[in-house]
């Protein structure tokens, strides 16, 4: 067995929990991009848990409010999709929430913000920095976040919002206008967040996250420019304070984000629609590039055609050894669990292909 396997044997096996806590502290010492090249295959990984929550017969509504349901959608993802990570169930709505926004919860769908209640700089002195242990429901993703540490040695990723999503959350699309119009306000709104996503960033490490995903969609809404002059340099302080490695996401149409996107300090870039042939070329070797399948075709196409796109997207990326195989973004609720192992198999069958 190659390394990655070890390591996912012992992690998921109670009685080898010392050695793989040895195998997993060794593993948190070495630069990201340095284990995936030693991993001994491609590692595979994707957000799963909308799929997991439904293919365990819990609701997304009941999942997000009880960390034991966080936790079974978690372990479902590892043990009977197959995947090489454990992943917290991402919901940008999470932090919105705990700063005051009112959210529409769904059984079928991810939750979502509905009020955005920071119209202009003075609505900011009412809000407080989330307590991540006590405000929201901050507590229950903390508390799943714990129980995947105590039941599992496997690579545990939690994620937070990015800043400038998190400022859309908060102030509605009206921020995409005032870049332009009103940049202190912006800037103001923007600091707030950091702290928010710092704060509740540093309980999940504490809570047991060997990783963290940055989720930062709202940036490709964004111009490289003012990528660069809002989102850039917010995402490098989160980065920075905190002691793991990050991985940035920014699904949809970001390829023109990318060279600054490789400036943020994250160990991994995420992406979904993007030239992955032209990005694997021009992103450092010490970042790790991850991507790229699109979501919707696991939700709308056959395990056939899943397993013909990942043979595709790893053929196409075999001679970058920094690249992990996942799909561009979330993956939706109606995912069959066929076309993820389908996705699965393809890539582990693949790795007599790898560069390793």
């Amino acid at each position: 067995m190659c390394l990655i396997d070890v390591m996912n044997w012992c992690g998921r096996r109670k009685q080898f929990r010392l050695i793989g806590l040895l195998i997993l502290s060794v593993a948190r010492k070495l630069p990201f991009a340095i284990l995936v090249k030693i991993a001994g295959r491609r590692i595979i990984t994707a957000s799963a848990g909308a799929p997991a929550i439904l293919l365990t017969k819990s609701t997304i509504t009941e999942a997000v409010k009880d960390p034991g349901l966080l936790y079974k959608a978690a372990s479902f993802a590892v043990e009977k999709m197959g995947l090489d990570t454990l992943f917290l169930f991402v919901d940008m709505s999470l932090e919105a929430e705990a700063c005051g926004c009112q959210v529409h919860y769904d059984d079928f769908h991810v939750p979502s913000v509905v009020t955005h209640p920071v119209k202009k700089i003075d609505d900011l002195t009412g809000l407080k920095v989330p307590d991540p242990y006590r405000d929201g429901r901050m507590p229950v993703f903390l508390e799943a976040m714990r129980m995947m540490k105590k039941n599992y040695t496997m690579l545990k990723i939690g994620t937070v919002c990015g800043p400038f999503t998190l400022a859309m959350s908060l102030a509605g699309t009206d921020i995409l206008m005032d870049t332009i119009k009103n940049q202190q306000k912006v800037h103001v709104i923007l600091e707030y967040c950091e702290k928010v996503i710092v704060r509740y960033a540093q309980a999940l490490i504490k809570a047991g996250a060997d990783m963290l995903l940055i989720a930062e969609p709202a940036g490709s809404q964004l111009s490289s420019s003012t990528y660069e002059g809002f989102s850039l340099p917010y995402t490098k302080k989160i980065i920075n304070s905190l002691k793991r490695p990050c991985v940035l996401h920014i699904c949809g149409k970001a390829g023109h984000l990318v060279p600054k996107m490789c400036l943020s300090g994250a160990a991994s870039l995420s992406l979904d629609d993007v030239d992955m042939n032209q990005v694997i070329k021009n992103v450092p070797h010490n970042i790790v590039v991850t991507g790229n399948i699109s979501p919707l075709k696991f939700s709308r196409s056959s395990p056939e055609v899943i397993k013909n796109q990942t043979i595709n997207l790893l053929e196409s990326t075999k001679t970058r050894k920094e690249f992990l195989a996942a799909p561009g973004c979330d993956l939706p609720p109606e995912t069959p669990l066929e076309n993820v192992t389908a996705f699965i198999e393809a890539a582990i069958n693949f790795r007599h292909h790898c560069p390793h």
